[in-house]
């Protein structure tokens, strides 16, 4: 999602007087004033030339071309748009690119769709709404790029009913679960245990993680050819079992707090659960959310 005065998120990890910040840029958009032009693929710089600025999508352009016409009276309150095959005539646009173009201004309250009739014009302001930019998987519950993952061991297993609870799966399905610490670079302290399940076909990736920085998921990806089309996310309090608590260095029975993610790929198959329990008394999470008007650029996420 893109939108005026984007929000961050960041999160931070508490050792000692120390602290290791972790935070997603909020991206920055400008708006786009030159009428929409199908992009030729040679350049990606924006209106005024500039080299290297992230091309702004065509349906992009077209809605906030249409925008400019609300706000400057071109299009009044209670007046209705250019009806779609003016619009795809007028930009030569596809008929899926109009439509996008008209979702984001109805998602920003501006307009109605009406079936039959055309595209009533509502508003001159947009509606703000507390929304947050997560423009890639990385930045969900991301880690420091310095942390390390520290193999303990991997094994095939059959979800018993409690697990098959905590993985959303059936009683029974194979997993291969592969555990071990999340440590920061230099601390004697480690961040959480992680309890990874994947399938039994991508399970030999166990043996590429010993000391890697870089997500589970991304290396599936890479290794497998598996896209990643949705992910969910699930944050849940209760207390270190006694196995984890010598390992993360705290007392049996400390509050925690577990962030689960569920990622599925190809046909909304999950191919990967990784569950992290982190000792409340070394870890926080802080979301910071902007008023701000919403379209649909990248990555987002539903509570």
């Amino acid at each position: 999602m893109a939108y005026q005065d984007p929000s961050k998120m960041s999160g931070q990890l508490k050792f000692g007087g120390s602290a290791a910040l972790m935070q997603a840029e909020p991206r920055k958009n400008g708006a786009q004033k030159a009428a929409p032009t199908r992009n030729s693929g040679k350049s990606n710089g924006n209106a005024n030339g500039d080299e290297g600025a992230t091309r702004v999508p065509l349906y992009r352009q077209i809605s906030d071309t249409l925008l400019e016409g609300i706000r400057g009276g071109k299009f009044p309150v209670g007046s209705f748009l250019p009806g779609e095959l003016d619009l795809i005539n007028r930009y030569h646009a596809s008929r899926h690119t109009i439509r996008e173009a008209l979702r984001v201004l109805e998602d920003m309250g501006l307009v109605k769709r009406q079936r039959g009739r055309g595209t009533l014009v509502l508003s001159t302001d947009a509606n703000p709404a507390f929304v947050q930019t997560v423009k890639s998987p990385s930045e969900l519950f991301s880690y420091p790029d310095t942390s390390q993952f520290r193999l303990i061991s991997d094994q095939r297993i059959h979800a018993d009913k409690v697990l098959a609870r905590d993985l959303n799966c059936a009683v029974g399905q194979e997993w291969v679960r592969i555990s071990g610490l999340r440590t920061l670079e230099g601390d004697r302290l480690p961040i959480c245990w992680a309890d990874v399940y994947v399938i039994p076909e991508y399970g030999s990736i166990a043996q590429r993680l010993g000391g890697s920085s870089r997500p589970v998921y991304e290396m599936i990806a890479e290794s497998f050819k598996e896209s990643i089309e949705k992910i969910s996310v699930r944050v849940t309090a209760g207390e270190i079992s006694e196995q984890k608590a010598s390992a993360l260095g705290v007392e049996p029975g400390s509050p925690s707090l577990s962030v689960s993610r569920f990622y599925q790929g190809n046909g909304g198959r999950v191919f990967e659960v990784s569950i992290s329990e982190h000792p409340a008394s070394n870890f926080s999470y802080t979301f910071e959310f902007t008023r701000g008007w919403q379209t649909a650029d990248h990555w987002s996420w539903s509570s």
